[in-house]
């Protein structure tokens, strides 16, 4: 029986490569992202999960076709939500929103809609998240608190049968995300950064990132509230 997998940012980058990954594998993925344009008969939601409302509803419709749900990558977030602002404290409360209300969002609605069935949530954070890097402060603050968030709920949601899991990646190379636009600009320049920063002095490639993925839905998988960091050894 084909898996049921949720993947929400899947309308670029990182949740777009995911969700074709794992159709070509012959799961049903059911995509949701707040700038995905819905296409008949192919389970694509537009979704905004920064508004309570919208997710609420969003997964009552998903529930409607999809009783239970084997996992949810959630590949959602924004190193620069509020490009503009020159306050500090909108800046903050800008990354907090996108990066961790957004989960907090979802998890609360799927217990709601879901009746608290059992899942496999995967989190993309970010080694931001665990060490000071050449990343927006408000944005390492944002996935620091997400990844304490993510360990608080998976203690809490294991007697459900719910495991929550962190993947936090280093610098993920994809042919459209800032590091593919970086790499265009300046090759020689990001080539001396990752030989300077990262002991393996590469990027990490979103293929690696899946496999990841792939053990932590295994339903017999014995992780719970883990943060796999996959960084070239840059956190160590």
């Amino acid at each position: 029986m084909k898996k049921n997998i949720l993947i929400c940012g899947s309308s670029k980058n990182l949740g777009k490569f995911l969700s074709e990954k794992f159709l070509d594998e012959d799961y049903n993925v059911i995509k949701i992202s707040r700038n995905l344009k819905p296409e008949k008969n192919k389970n694509s939601y537009k979704c905004d999960l920064m508004k309570n409302n919208h997710c609420k509803n969003t997964l009552k419709k998903i529930n409607k076709k999809y009783k239970s749900l084997d996992g949810i990558i959630f590949s959602v977030g924004d190193s620069k939500p509020q490009k503009d602002s020159k306050l500090e404290a909108e800046k903050y409360l800008a990354s907090l929103k996108i990066n961790l209300i957004t989960l907090v969002i979802l998890i609360d609605n799927y217990m709601r809609v879901y009746k608290k069935k059992k899942t496999n949530f995967i989190v993309i954070s970010s080694i931001a998240g665990s060490r000071i890097i050449n990343a927006p402060a408000e944005y390492s603050v944002s996935k620091s608190a997400l990844n304490y968030f993510c360990k608080i709920k998976a203690k809490e949601l294991i007697k459900y049968g719910i495991k929550i899991n962190i993947i936090s990646p280093g610098n993920i190379f994809m042919k459209d995300n800032s590091w593919g636009k970086k790499m265009r600009k300046n090759k020689e320049k990001i080539k001396k950064y990752l030989n300077s920063n990262v002991p393996s002095k590469r990027f990490i490639l979103p293929n690696e990132i899946y496999s990841i993925c792939k053990v932590l839905l295994e339903e017999n998988n014995n992780y719970v509230g883990s943060n796999v960091i996959i960084d070239g050894g840059q956190s160590l």
